[in-house]
């Protein structure tokens, strides 16, 4: 989306979106969807989030009446306390249902993985993007503007070290290519968190990442000022690893008291750790600390940063291809916040020159331009980095193994890569 100040008009959208006027309907039994729901409880705690049920594409979900707690568990495959949503039920319901319902909801797509086909569902039955349908972060972002002038952004991700145990060639931060890779510096670290909550009231998600987080020297201390000074401005202070480092039991009794939400990556069916991996979360389980693992057998490739795959695209060939990127992540780098976060990669492993027009300057911003960037309201209509890659759930990248270590092959469009584990 092209920022127009015509077009893309806060109060205009709320008036379609307006708290008070409609039951809405969720399309997307996911994560989103309760992360939505939490966001609006906790930061517009007044105000009454009316939801008739839930739409689903998946048939095995229909027809029953589910929790957020049921819908949270089966999104982690772990039991993360869900606190305050254990009490909400709702009806699961076809499109099909939808569609036979007199009322005709507004319907907010809460699902990243599934968006474009949910969208491409909604505009092939005539329904208008923010007229009929609109997707969560909108409402996440814009309501607590318009409502309280309270800044609030979906997740961002900090990049601790460029460092990691690991070499996976398809690694969508791009750690084979950093040809020196450093761990960031913390001070550096603490003002970019510093100059973030200076412009942002609250986040839902704070993503700290590597490389291996566990891997960074002052990751205890990065921990502790996100603990003491701005825990109550984040829902989930989320750290992702691979679990091949075991942290210290001073370390774990942080992330215990912060409440901070573990995310462990399982390579162990392709690269063998199973060992260090298992005593990991036995020492998770031991202390109580929340966390989900993922078994990664399957990586999504965005494509090689270092092949300008779509420079021959124009401008609205490319403006469509980032409106097929979901781009879920934004970045936190030098003061500056990147709309993806794959794009801060590429720029900090010098695969890509930085450009203004993909992040924001967050020493010289306003909360209405903070909002309209994480929104999507891009100044060109996508960013210069789209030019090197395929998109996140896109529909066009290609399934790799996430066991695979060392650099790319060769740039060459059109080479087939090896997906074999070395």
């Amino acid at each position: 989306m092209i920022y127009n100040e015509k077009k893309h008009n806060f109060k205009k959208y709320f008036d379609n979106w307006d708290l008070s006027k409609n039951n809405f309907v969720l399309f997307g039994a996911s994560k989103e969807c309760i992360q939505l729901i939490r966001t609006i409880k906790i930061i517009l705690p007044e105000y009454d989030f009316k939801i008739k049920y839930l739409v689903d594409l998946d048939e095995s979900a229909l027809g029953n009446n589910i929790s957020l707690y049921e819908i949270n568990k089966a999104a982690y495959k772990s039991e993360i306390n869900t606190d305050i949503l254990n009490d909400k039920i709702f009806e699961v319901k076809s499109f099909q249902d939808y569609l036979n319902d007199k009322e005709q909801p507004k319907i907010i797509i809460t699902s990243d993985a599934h968006y474009n086909r949910i969208k491409d569902t909604l505009i092939e039955n005539n329904k208008i993007e923010d007229l009929d349908f609109t997707k969560y972060r909108k409402i996440a972002g814009v309501w607590p503007y318009i409502l309280k002038k309270k800044t609030h952004i979906w997740r961002t991700d900090i990049l601790l070290t460029e460092k990691c145990t690991l070499n996976c060639t398809f690694c969508n931060m791009y750690m084979p290519h950093y040809k020196n890779p450093k761990h960031k510096n913390i001070n550096k670290i603490k003002e970019d968190i510093d100059i973030l909550f200076k412009n942002v009231d609250y986040i839902s998600t704070l993503h700290l990442v590597g490389g291996e987080p566990f891997l960074y020297p002052n990751h205890k201390e990065v921990f502790q000022h996100i603990g003491k000074n701005y825990r109550d401005k984040i829902d989930n202070v989320l750290i992702t690893t691979n679990g091949t480092l075991l942290p210290k039991p001073e370390v774990l009794d942080l992330i215990k008291k912060h409440k901070f939400l573990v995310s462990i990556s399982d390579y162990t069916d392709g690269i063998n750790y199973k060992r260090r991996f298992d005593i990991f979360i036995k020492k998770l389980n031991e202390k109580k600390i929340n966390y989900f693992t993922r078994k990664d057998i399957l990586w999504s490739d965005f494509g090689d940063p270092r092949v300008s795959k779509y420079e021959k695209l124009s401008d609205k060939e490319m403006i469509s291809h980032f409106n097929k990127c979901v781009a879920p992540y934004r970045g936190l780098s030098n003061k500056k916040l990147y709309f993806c976060h794959l794009n801060t990669s590429a720029v900090l492993s010098e695969i890509l020159e930085d450009d203004p027009n993909d992040y924001l300057d967050l020493e010289n911003t306003t909360p209405e331009e903070l909002i309209k960037f994480d929104v999507g309201f891009i100044k060109k209509g996508y960013l210069t980095f789209c030019k090197n890659c395929n998109g996140c759930y896109s529909g066009i990248e290609v399934p790799v193994s996430p066991a695979n270590q060392g650099v790319r092959p060769d740039p060459v469009l059109g080479t087939t890569i090896d997906q074999k584990s070395t």
